[in-house]
């Protein structure tokens, strides 16, 4: 995937499923990105969807579970 040029193409990004609970579009908004005006766009989506799956299956996910999804 490449890096999303247009709204459309983010809006993709943010649709790819993590894990059961967790979507891309969650790690792609940050308060600090937009008073700061840097896009948060991560340059690789293929390496950062990896990545989010891997944090998101063995950190997040765990958690969780143990803490309740409340």
């Amino acid at each position: 995937m490449r890096k999303p040029q247009t709204v459309k193409a983010l809006e993709e990004l943010g649709r790819v499923q993590l894990s059961k609970s967790f979507f891309m579009r969650e790690f792609l908004y940050s308060e600090i990105s937009q008073i700061e005006g840097i896009p948060n766009i991560p340059s690789d989506p293929d390496l950062a969807i990896a990545a989010g799956k891997n944090l998101c299956e063995r950190v997040l996910e765990p958690i969780q579970d143990a803490l309740g999804s409340d």
